[in-house]
């Protein structure tokens, strides 16, 4: 399927008189420049068209055409509406038509959607209405589901994001607990170590005190001997003196 345009060929014709008037000689240079595809000046001279006789439709259908040939698609449908704020009938459901194939241009399906609708309302039987209006339901369809696909994407990122969030959160909590399980282990070595210092220092001071005691034990019996030794040998010596 292809989106038909064939309206806005149709809506563009010349004048007759040409030579009447400003405007007809604007509006039919416009027609010229545009069968040429100069639509840089065929959008001007169906400007100056309009400046003459603003009331009238055909300068806004005109440049709206122009400035859809040069993909312009938002200024293309502003003028399109213009147009069919001032015709009825059958060329107000062609402006309406051509409002949709602009915003479908532009992807805006949903507003194209309204405006084709609009159409067929006032010219039901129009197949080209109809075809662009199918066309525009089928575009909408794929474009929410791409709409959904990018979401469920982004939605799985998040998740992937989250979850590699919460997997960092969760390795800095243990890389905490360990290190101040590691912290406490070594306080702990520490307190044992320092447990050990003072006990070998105790036990050291302890041994000290028993070697002094000891000492002393044996310099009080060696005394008691020498002053036996001393005894005897004094006694020795006054049982045996001659005098």
């Amino acid at each position: 399927m292809f989106l038909k345009i064939g309206t806005i060929a149709i809506l563009l014709y010349p004048l007759a008189f040409a030579a009447a008037d400003d405007y007809r000689s604007k509006a039919n240079a416009g027609y010229e420049y545009y069968k040429n595809g100069e639509y840089d000046k065929a959008a001007e001279n169906y400007r100056q068209a309009g400046i003459v006789e603003p009331d009238k439709a055909l300068p806004n259908i005109g440049k709206g055409a122009a400035q859809y040939r040069m993909k312009n698609f938002d200024a293309a449908g502003k003028e399109f509406s213009l147009a069919a704020d001032k015709e009825h009938g059958k060329t107000k459901a062609d402006a309406l038509y051509n409002i949709g194939n602009s915003l479908y241009r532009a992807e805006k399906y949903k507003e194209a959607l309204k405006s084709y609708v609009g159409a067929l309302k006032i010219n039901p039987g129009d197949k080209d209405y109809k075809h662009n209006l199918e066309l525009a339901l089928l575009r909408q369809q794929e474009q929410q589901q791409q709409q959904q696909k990018q979401q469920d994407k982004g939605d799985n990122k998040e998740k992937q994001d989250q979850q590699k969030q919460d997997k960092s959160d969760q390795d800095k909590k243990n890389q905490e607990q360990q290190q101040g399980q590691k912290q406490d282990q070594q306080k702990q070595d520490e307190k044992q170590q320092q447990q050990m210092s003072q006990k070998q220092s105790a036990d050291e001071q302890k041994m000290s005190k028993e070697e002094a005691k000891n000492l002393l034990a044996r310099f009080e019996q060696d005394d008691k001997e020498a002053q036996e030794k001393l005894r005897r040998f004094n006694a020795g010596r006054s049982g045996g003196r001659d005098w």
